[in-house]
């Protein structure tokens, strides 16, 4: 989980560093001290930037802090659809979850079952479904390990 507050992190940074360049562009304008004319529009722009980094990652990822500290996730399951480049997003039927890309191992077309935060849909942890092929081969593998163990042990018995 030290990723998702790694992340959380870098994301308040980063909106903290926009109101700050947001707040020194509304005191540019309000004194006058733009050279060009077009530059006063700068604040209604970096608060636009401002509002779409809070209300995208940096909100979210703030509600999501209880989710995480009482362990409560979500689940769902489904199949994997694409994976991203730097492996940090992945699709599972047609939902993005955020992913640790040290940690994350799957490949598109794997079943499996995530566990997610609500909010920022950060993947806590993904894990392979077993198919029902995946079942009966595991069922027989073990029947026989039994049966071999069973013979194993009856000419013990016998003596």
């Amino acid at each position: 989980m030290s990723y998702f507050w790694a992340n959380l992190g870098g994301h308040l940074f980063v909106s903290l560093i926009l109101l700050i360049v947001f707040l020194w562009s509304v005191k540019n304008t309000q004194h006058n001290r733009w050279k060009r004319g077009f530059l006063f529009l700068l604040p209604v722009v970096l608060m636009l930037i401002l509002l779409i980094q809070l209300a995208n990652f940096s909100i979210p990822r703030l509600l999501d802090t209880t989710t995480v500290l009482r362990s409560s996730y979500r689940m769902k399951s489904g199949t994997i659809e694409s994976v991203s480049s730097m492996k940090d997003k992945v699709k599972i039927d047609g939902t993005t979850y955020y992913v640790n890309p040290f940690s994350f191992e799957r490949e598109v077309g794997d079943e499996v079952t995530v566990k997610y935060t609500p909010y920022a849909k950060y993947a806590y942890s993904i894990e392979l479904v077993e198919t029902e092929k995946e079942k009966e081969s595991r069922d027989t593998k073990e029947s026989k390990e039994s049966k071999e163990t069973k013979d194993k042990k009856d000419p013990d018995q016998l003596s």
